[in-house]
């Protein structure tokens, strides 16, 4: 079998570089050195082929066999493996004329076929083809702090699928390819602990198993074999990958163990011998005992007060996630949002994901539900596969039993489950093994608490609903919403229910989402439920089948409750409009396709997207008249309204012409909608609209006049109710009325202090903008760049920059707030010229203060 060897290929473009007669290599080089390869072999490699062997282009891929071959060829061997074996001869030769005993050169010599080989093997295991997966940065730095602080043995410990193995390899590959280069002089032995599956068999001990390997006899300790002269500065590293208990029966594994340790304690005052392994966490936290008593030659890594004591080993950051995506797919221009990633962070969720997508690999098909599949996969390939997985469901089953999910208590003393372990103990390893469930040690002098918790909350969040559904008969149904009501009371009860509304999805039960109305969801918990619905409803909708196809599915008046719980001023943000769209492919009666449209212009609006904001004005009045019917106001006059005074600076005068109708008389304009969320949105995206009128008490009459045609059902805690409270907070802003100001402000804040948790980003950006006018209007000029930055900060998520842009022109507009802080002054106008530009908005619109300032 060929194999790539990097130390070797290095020597082979040294030789290339000598033959063609050049001390050192230059782009423009590449094409003479083309022409030479030709000349002397008659077959061709071309200039960009060399620009990538020496660097000058990128590549994902180790260069071809072909390519390998006739670089030998030019330098004078019959191919690429005769060039290795003539440069391994060498190696020995020149070992052997220093010296008639094994030695340091011919030691690495037969180390590096070994560590090859085994590379070679792992690579190929890779569920992503190994040129395709990136260095990890926490590799190179757990495994310099080790070689700098003097001590002889480390372990990258975290469950499967961390990426333990593959981080590895890569920091071996860079180690030889140093090795090569003359920048270090390491042996490196590494092998996977499956090939000492040979050891057991034979009866041979490790340690001379090792020597063998290396070309030696029994009687021989490499101590002895070493020169100091010729090691120089460099240190032999045996490293062994997936050093785990459950690959093997327990005497055997305990054999190895004490054997490893035995090598360990052998050298463990040697400076320049380096012991590496890999494990499994639970691995590491059954046998840490072992090396309790030389534990100061242990590098352990591990980062102290987290959840996860016993992994040093990270998931991706967002920066790896980006750079392994570009490295499979150059042309990826989109990437995850931050709030995405952080789920998909796991190495071998992306690497599930890459096998559904490789032929086509983009980001476009990762979506809020997309990890809830990927953890799918993952329990299917890892607990319901595989042995013992029937053992497997009745001990979670049991685990679960002991947990309390009404006191959100769920860590299970081990003394309490003790007897379970004993009836299943290859299961419980097996759960271990995988990361799927963990335990961790508390126990004090006085006290021993040992508890089992899950891996991590997404696999408890499954297990919880699966037990949740398994007591209701696997039906999702108004019960099974009422008894996660009644059971659930923390954080993860939102995170059931989609995993319930996944599960009635896969099983052909999506008439009964309707009963998802009756989730008692603060704002943010619905908001983060209908973004995943809306993604849910897109896949049913694009994998429909049966009699009736799922795009008729909200067109029937039973399922109009379920429609209204998508309708929401406070649901605004850059997923939402996903959503919107979303249900807009669906065979929809006119009058939900123009609150739709409605709700897509006050996103658009948010985004200062007025290219979006048009194609729904076009959209709505391309809509039949009759579907206006129902609502109190006309929405197409209240979009235009602001669409043509951001772009133009006119007011239309039909429109405040209609306001000032409805708020004389309101109750002529009570239609008994059946729809009262599409009304809040109205009413709201009315009052932000009569804004630009410039007239305070105009704005104040219509507030006041929307309080006696329509009330809220839950005053005190609706979203609605929250943002005609910033309204009305505007309004006395700009009447400079502070006893009214200030008593607003404080019902404000006194509704954030009770339900801080519940409030979307759009939310918390409309309290931020509140918090900066009370600041602006007091003259503590101190406290607003950090509220400005706060601002800046949610808007990220938010994506609701024009709150930001009418904040930005309060600030402008301050007097005094220039000579206080005239840096933080120039960047709020740089700021808000910037969005209007970006926008398209006429550029004057902050220029003056006649522009309104209260929205």
């Amino acid at each position: 079998m060929t194999i790539f060897l990097p130390q070797y290929f290095e020597l082979l473009k040294t030789k290339v570089l000598t033959i063609a007669g050049l001390t050192s290599v230059t782009p423009s080089d590449c094409k003479t050195i083309s022409v030479l390869v030709f000349n002397k072999t008659k077959q061709s490699l071309s200039e960009t082929t060399l620009k990538r062997v020496f660097g000058f282009a990128h590549s994902k891929f180790n260069p071809s066999l072909f390519t390998i071959d006739v670089m030998a060829k030019f330098c004078g061997y019959a191919g690429w493996d005769d060039f290795c074996e003539n440069q391994g001869a060498a190696t020995a030769s020149k070992a052997d004329s220093k010296t008639s005993g094994n030695n340091w050169s011919t030691l690495k010599l037969n180390a590096d076929k070994i560590t090859s080989f085994t590379l070679q093997a792992l690579k190929n295991k890779s569920g992503i083809p190994y040129n395709l997966t990136i260095k990890r940065e926490f590799a190179n730095h757990h495994l310099d702090s080790f070689l700098s602080g003097g001590y002889t043995a480390t372990a990258l410990c975290a469950p499967a699928g961390y990426g333990k193995t593959l981080a590895l390899c890569h920091w071996i590959e860079e180690r030889m390819r140093g090795n090569a280069k003359n920048q270090n002089n390491d042996i490196i032995l590494f092998f996977s602990s499956s090939a000492l599956m040979n050891v057991f068999l034979s009866g041979r001990n490790i340690s001379d198993w090792i020597l063998g390997l290396l070309g030696y006899s029994a009687d021989d300790d490499i101590a002895s074999l070493f020169d100091i002269t010729q090691r120089k500065s460099g240190n032999f590293f045996l490293v062994l990958d997936g050093l785990d208990e459950f690959a093997y029966k327990p005497d055997q594994f305990q054999l190895l163990l004490n054997q490893i340790t035995d090598i360990f304690s052998l050298y463990r005052n040697t400076p320049w011998f380096k012991l590496v392994l890999t494990m499994r966490s639970v691995t590491w936290i059954n046998n840490m005992y072992e090396f309790k008593y030389e534990e100061e030659k242990w590098f352990k890594g591990f980062i102290q007060d987290t959840e996860n004591p016993a992994i040093n080993v990270p998931l991706f950051s967002v920066g790896e996630i980006k750079e392994l995506c570009y490295n499979i797919n150059p042309n990826i221009q989109n990437f995850l949002a931050i709030e995405l990633s952080n789920n998909f962070n796991h190495p071998l969720y992306f690497q599930f994901y890459y096998k559904e997508h490789k032929n086509n690999f983009s980001l476009n098909n990762i979506d809020h539900v997309c990890i809830y599949e990927l953890i799918s996969t993952f329990i299917l390939n890892k607990v319901y596969l595989g042995h013992y997985s029937t053992d497997k469901l009745i001990l979670l089953k049991m685990l679960t039993d002991l947990m309390d999910m009404q006191k959100g208590i769920y860590d299970v003393p081990k003394i309490k489950f003790n007897a379970a372990i004993k009836q299943y103990p290859n299961a419980y390893q097996e759960l271990l093994s995988v990361g799927f469930i963990r335990e961790f040690n508390y126990s004090t002098d006085l006290n021993y608490n040992t508890v089992i918790k899950f891996g991590n909350s997404n696999f408890l969040q499954y297990i919880l609903t699966k037990a949740l559904l398994t007591e209701n008969d696997f039906v999702f149904d108004a019960k099974l919403i009422a008894n996660i009501n009644n059971t659930v009371k923390d954080d993860n009860k939102t995170f059931i229910i989609k995993w319930s509304v996944l599960y009635a999805f896969k099983t052909g039960q999506q008439s009964n989402f309707k009963y998802l109305i009756n989730a008692n969801l603060t704002p943010a918990e619905k908001s983060d439920l209908v973004m995943f619905m809306g993604d849910l409803l897109e896949k049913s909708r694009m994998q429909s089948t049966g009699v009736e196809s799922i795009a008729q599915y909200f067109k029937h008046s039973s399922n109009d409750d379920l429609f209204n719980y998508f309708v929401g001023i406070e649901l605004i943000g850059p997923d939402y409009k996903k959503v919107i769209e979303t249900l807009l492919r669906f065979d929809l009666p006119d009058h939900k396709k123009i609150i739709l449209h409605v709700l897509l212009a006050c996103a658009s609006f948010t985004q200062l997207d007025m290219a979006s904001v048009n194609q729904c004005i076009n959209a709505l009045k391309a809509m039949p008249a009759k579907g206006f019917v129902k609502f109190a106001l006309n929405p197409i006059n209240c979009i235009e309204t602001l669409a043509d005074f951001l772009k133009t600076g006119v007011v239309k005068k039909d429109f405040f012409v209609e306001i000032t109708k409805f708020y004389f008389k309101p109750s002529l304009y009570v239609t008994g909608s059946d729809n009262p969320r599409a009304n809040e949105v109205l009413y709201l995206l009315a009052a932000s609209s009569i804004l630009i009128c410039q007239k305070p008490l105009k704005i104040l009459r219509f507030l006041r006049s929307l309080e006696k045609v329509y009330q809220a059902p839950d005053e005190q805690s609706t979203p609605y109710s929250f943002v005609i409270k910033v309204l009305k907070h505007g309004t006395y802003y700009l009447l400079n009325d502070g006893l009214n100001l200030y008593r607003m402000y404080k019902k404000i804040l006194s509704l954030h202090e009770r339900q801080e948790a519940q409030f979307t980003p759009y939310m918390k950006g409309l309290l931020l903008s509140v918090k900066v006018k009370m600041a602006l209007f007091e003259s503590d000029f101190d406290k607003v760049p950090s509220l400005y930055r706060k601002m800046i900060e949610i808007n990220q998520t938010a994506l609701d920059k024009l709150t930001l842009l009418f904040t930005g022109m309060s600030i402008i507009y301050t007097s005094g707030l220039n000579e206080s802080n005239p840096a933080f002054y120039k960047q709020v106008v740089y700021d808000n010229n910037k969005s209007l530009r970006e926008a398209g908005i006429r550029l004057d619109l902050s220029a003056s203060p006649d522009v309104v300032i209260g929205a």
